[in-house]
């Protein structure tokens, strides 16, 4: 099976195609300007990701290459919802990619589960670790 056959590389796809287009008719501002180059960058990199981890096909490198998409998807959702706080392009337009890609999303999240039991990879925990600020060099013992 091709990449290019996967349903969530499809998706991806489709967004890429959709943000294109919305992004074409966004003012010249400096903000739909930053908002946009992020925003296409992301995009365009959850395909390329997901190409690129197909090809290695080996089990923990291809979740690895996944996560990496997922984390690409995320970014995608973050900048549709910066570009809606700012009033930058059609609300209708990006509403529905923020769907399309939340369906990407949901597609990787699922295969990457697949994939961790398939192949019994344990998934990262995120246990926060406590901080203690390192002692301030400039405080002598005399000062306190």
């Amino acid at each position: 099976m091709d990449y290019k056959d996967l349903g969530f590389y499809q998706k991806a796809q489709l967004v890429v195609r959709e943000l294109n287009t919305e992004l074409n008719v966004w003012p010249k501002s400096m903000q739909a300007h930053t908002i946009s180059r992020q925003l296409f960058r992301a995009t365009t990199s959850v395909g390329a990701n997901i190409a690129e981890g197909h090809g290695r096909h080996q089990g923990k490198e291809y979740i690895h290459f996944l996560i990496i998409a997922q984390g690409s998807a995320n970014e995608v959702d973050h900048w549709l919802n910066t570009a809606l706080d700012c009033s930058i392009g059609s609300p209708q337009s990006l509403h529905r990619i923020i769907y399309l890609n939340k369906e990407t999303r949901k597609m990787l999240t699922a295969t990457i589960k697949s994939l961790r039991t398939k192949h019994q990879v344990k998934e990262l925990s995120e246990t926060p670790t406590p901080y203690s600020p390192a002692p301030n060099p400039l405080i002598l013992d005399d000062d306190l």
